[in-house]
């Protein structure tokens, strides 16, 4: 496989992921831009299952090893800039993107600093934070579809909903995405930016091996106000735990197992919904192996 990119064996995933947690994958490839298609269809050929993993931040992978391939975007990685148009390759962090644009004077992505991840990967789920979403500026996606053909899809024809796309149910690979961009005063961004992140310090268990928001919010309500309602805060099965920071994320205080986390999550989905009769829906990607 060297010739389709760089290819590590025997990886231990909990390196690749914010929990922490993890078998090992038989393989990881950091795949050339030019050869992610001839790698798709080497590994059909071959019935090697394989699984795209960005930075790892809103992804729970399970404990046992995968005998496939994790294949890695690192190497997408340009972005250019022409008239009011960023195109992002989906490799590249959301928040150094968001960085660039700021030193250009474009600002209208500001309030989406400091979402851990990838491009790809916050397309894939529509991240947002401080009632900004990735979808409100969003023109259009590049993608290889499940036929290995690179298909582009405007932002009319993407199925996509609170923390949620269509892409989240599909086998894709994310290669590019286009968003609108707005110039405006850097100051007043640097300010909201400063602020945004202020509150994230103190509301948020930053600095913990965590994966972010656990659970959507509900319509009306909030995730973490109703777990921590319910007495969960500090809640714990094995080394995983309900953040005593914010009831919402759930953080691996050491040696946490993926089971340990899942088996936590199902806890507070059930106390939930015997209390206040919600079903809360996952934010985060419970990664099952082919």
């Amino acid at each position: 496989m060297n010739e389709y990119g760089e290819v590590l064996e025997n990886v231990s995933l909990k390196e690749y992921n914010s929990y922490g947690v993890g078998g090992k994958a038989r393989f990881v490839i950091k795949v050339f831009p030019d050869k992610i298609i001839d790698l798709l269809k080497y590994l059909k050929n071959n019935d090697i299952p394989w699984y795209v993993l960005g930075s790892g931040t809103n992804v729970l992978l399970p404990d046992n090893d995968f005998s496939g391939v994790i294949i890695k975007l690192d190497k997408l990685n340009k972005m250019t800039i022409k008239d009011n148009v960023v195109k992002a390759e989906s490799g590249l962090l959301l928040s150094s993107v968001i960085q660039k644009l700021l030193k250009e004077s474009f600002v209208n992505m500001v309030n989406l600093y400091g979402i851990p991840g990838t491009i790809g990967a916050a397309v894939i789920g529509n991240v947002g934070s401080f009632s900004s979403s990735i979808f409100d500026d969003l023109i259009s996606v590049k993608f290889i579809d499940e036929n290995n053909q690179i298909v582009e899809l405007k932002k009319e024809q993407i199925k996509y909903s609170y923390r949620m796309s269509e892409f989240k149910e599909r086998k894709v690979i994310i290669l590019e995405a286009s968003f609108h961009i707005t110039k405006g005063s850097i100051k007043e961004a640097e300010a909201i930016w400063k602020a945004n992140m202020q509150k994230r310090k103190l509301t948020q268990p930053l600095g913990t091996k965590n994966a972010g928001s656990v659970f959507k919010n509900p319509q009306g309500y909030s995730a973490g106000k109703l777990i921590e309602e319910a007495g969960l805060k500090g809640f714990k099965v094995n080394d995983a735990m309900v953040s005593n920071k914010h009831a919402n994320f759930i953080i691996n205080n050491q040696n946490a197992q993926s089971r340990d986390i899942i088996n936590l999550i199902n806890l507070i989905k059930e106390e939930i919904k015997k209390r206040n009769n919600i079903d809360l829906e996952l934010e985060q990607i419970i990664v099952k192996w082919e």
